[in-house]
C-alpha cells in the first residue's frame, strides 16, 4: 500500500493537518504592490474572524460604501 499525505498525494507526510490552499494564481503586475497585499491579508483575516464576505465579482475598491460598511462594521464598538 502507498503512503498518502492529507492532500491525497502519494509519498507525502501524513501529519493529519488539513492543507491550507494558497492564494489564487494571478500574474504579477503593477497591481501587486504592498497596499494590495496588505488589503488582501486584512480582508482575509476579517472574513475569518466575522464570517462576513465581500463580493468576489468586483475588486474591493469598486464596492459601494454600504457594502464596505456592512463588511467592516464591528457591532461590539459603540
Amino acid at each position: 500500500m502507498h503512503d498518502l499525505d492529507v492532500s491525497g498525494q502519494p509519498g507525502g507526510r501524513n501529519s493529519g493537518a488539513i492543507p491550507c490552499p494558497g492564494p489564487p494564481a494571478r500574474s504579477a503586475g503593477p497591481a501587486d504592490d504592498d497596499d494590495e497585499i496588505l488589503a488582501r491579508v486584512l480582508i482575509a483575516c476579517w472574513t475569518l474572524a466575522t464570517g462576513r464576505t465581500l463580493r468576489d465579482d468586483v475588486r474591493p475598491q469598486f464596492l459601494s460604501e454600504e457594502e464596505l460598511i456592512s463588511f467592516w462594521a464591528d457591532g461590539q464598538m459603540s
